[in-house]
Order: C-alpha cells, then sequence, then structure tokens
C-alpha cells in the first residue's frame, strides 16, 4: 500500500472511531476531566474538528492549490478555553468533523504521489511537505484517539478501545 492510500485510510477513519467510543457515554462522561491540562472527550471530540476545519482542511486546499502556500498555526488549547468546549454539545461536532474529513481525503484521493512533495512554509514549524503534514495530521489523531481510550478504560469502558488499538501501529 502506497503512503498516500494508507494515510488516506487511516485519516478517513478518525471520525467514525471517535463516535464509537463516545457513543453511548453520559453527559457527565463526555465532559469528565482528567487532571491536568488534559481534554474531556468532549473537548477532544471539538478540537479533532476544529483542526480539521480550521487547520487541515485548509491547509490541504493551500498546499494542493498554491506554490509553497503559508500555513496557519491553529493554537488548540486556546480555542478550547475561548470556545468553552464542555458546555458544547457533541453531535453536530461529529458531524462537522466527518464532513471536514471527507472534503479532505476527497482532495487527497485526487492527489498523485508526486503531489507528496508540494512544499509550504508553516507558521511555527518551517518547510513542510504534504507528505509531512499527513504524518503530522495522523500523529495528532492518534494521540486524541489515545487521550480518548485512556479516558474510556478510567470511565470502565473496556470494550471500546479495541476499535483505536489496530488503527495506531
Amino acid at each position: 500500500m502506497s503512503f498516500l492510500s494508507e494515510a488516506i485510510e487511516r485519516l478517513s477513519s478518525t471520525p467514525q472511531q471517535v463516535e464509537a467510543l463516545a457513543r453511548g457515554l453520559s453527559d457527565e462522561q463526555l465532559s469528565r476531566k482528567p487532571k491536568g491540562d488534559f481534554f474531556s472527550i468532549r473537548e477532544s471530540v471539538l478540537h479533532l474538528r476544529d483542526i480539521d476545519v480550521e487547520g487541515y482542511e485548509r491547509r490541504i486546499h493551500l498546499i494542493l492549490s498554491e506554490e509553497c502556500p503559508a500555513l496557519p498555526d491553529s493554537d488548540g488549547g486556546k480555542l478550547a478555553r475561548e470556545r468553552n468546549y464542555n458546555a458544547r454539545p457533541l453531535q453536530p461536532a461529529l458531524d462537522d468533523l466527518r464532513r471536514s474529513r471527507t472534503v479532505s481525503m476527497q482532495r487527497l484521493m485526487a492527489c498523485s504521489e508526486a503531489d507528496l512533495d508540494r512544499k509550504a512554509e508553516m507558521q511555527g514549524v518551517g518547510t513542510v511537505t504534504l507528505r509531512r503534514l499527513l504524518e503530522m495530521w495522523m500523529e495528532h489523531d492518534r494521540g486524541h484517539l489515545a487521550d480518548i481510550v485512556e479516558l474510556c478504560r478510567v470511565m470502565g469502558t473496556d470494550e471500546l478501545p479495541s476499535l483505536v488499538e489496530h488503527s495506531a501501529a
């Protein structure tokens, strides 16, 4: 399997995995905050949505449509605080995440392997290729999925983590 095909497959699966992990949890469970600066499950979902819509969807569009565009950074922690994620409904965020991810995956399905070498200047990172951007995106997803799985384990929902473990390998 090519890198591009693998990236599309992994990135495409995140919205369904997140939805499966959150399914059946109470509002209290979704909003339960672990110690420290960690996100609750609800905050993780809304963060993934916002980073997709305002970050990766936009970045993919720019890198595929412009020569060496400037890619803005997104401060996920700041967004979470300003938007009070834990007070927001979950389902619209899941719907938006699925929609945004579908748009981005359609763009990526139209790419060639050569497009993976397209470059951009990413704020706070420097020069990145589309390949590196996709690697960063997959790492971001893996981290948040692992956090959600851990919160599910802490709450005793042990049957759900198996949905994610195979995709993080």
